[in-house]
């Protein structure tokens, strides 16, 4: 089974084929075109796509891919686990997809998945595929913004690979503070799951997870670390899905 999936974001557009659960022809990019999906349908012939969206889809996407099977993914889609948030309705697709691609790479295991991109996102999973639901706060730029958008004399920073827990000045002590407090609260989230289920699993993710895994010494960060685990889950839903029709 050869499928399409795309997951648009916030700041960027990841979309991949997967050939038989391999993922080949990965890309990611700020502006998804038509001739993405053209170079596709060019060197593959496709038995289904999905897309997940924190927006409307655009519509060359439908358009240029008629004719191929293509699943609606939204909080009604039948997913190959439950689904235990309140409002299912609110719960971000990509969120939902992250939960059934550690449901995939960790059957029958707890599950903590960690996604640092625009937000960073934590989601519990069960041993017995429940997604529990989990907790969003802010990403590394959206706090750096919010600094200096919110006071009068700070500077928006860039992002350090690694810092000292003690800055020197302003512009290294507002980086520690990004990012040693970012770890902090990682720190915490696992230490809570683990203390709940010790043999469960933590997985990384996104894009910024350089900033937040790679520069620390701290072994409670020796994670699964999965790039593109969203795509992971939206190909699982979308077999799910081809299967039972």
């Amino acid at each position: 089974m050869t499928t399409l999936t795309i997951d648009i974001g916030n700041t960027l557009t990841k979309f991949a084929v997967f050939q038989n659960d391999e993922m080949s022809n990965f890309q990611s990019v700020e502006c998804f075109e038509t001739t993405h999906i053209r170079t596709i349908l060019e060197q593959f012939c496709l038995d289904g796509y999905i897309v997940s969206s924190v927006a409307k889809t655009p519509d060359f996407i439908h358009e240029l891919l008629k004719g191929v099977k293509h699943v609606n993914f939204d909080h009604q889609t039948p997913i190959p686990i439950i689904n235990r948030y309140e409002t299912p309705e609110t719960l971000g697709l990509d969120r939902l997809a992250l939960a059934v691609a550690a449901t995939k790479l960790a059957p029958q295991t707890d599950a903590l998945v960690i996604s640092a991109g625009t937000c960073i996102t934590y989601d519990f999973i069960t041993s017995k595929g429940e997604y529990m639901g989990g907790a969003i706060s802010p990403g590394l730029r959206m706090r750096a913004r919010a600094l200096h958008e919110y006071t009068e004399r700070l500077p928006l920073v860039d992002l350090p690979i690694d810092v000292d827990y003690c800055g020197t000045n302003s512009t290294s002590a507002i980086q520690s503070g990004l990012l040693k407090g970012t770890q902090d609260e990682i720190k915490a989230k696992i230490l809570f799951f683990k203390e709940k289920s010790p043999t469960g699993k933590v997985f990384f993710t996104g894009g910024d997870q350089k900033y937040l895994v790679n520069s620390t010494k701290n072994r409670i960060f020796a994670t699964y670390n999965i790039s593109n685990m969203v795509l992971i889950g939206l190909n699982e839903i979308l077999q799910h899905n081809i299967k039972q029709s």
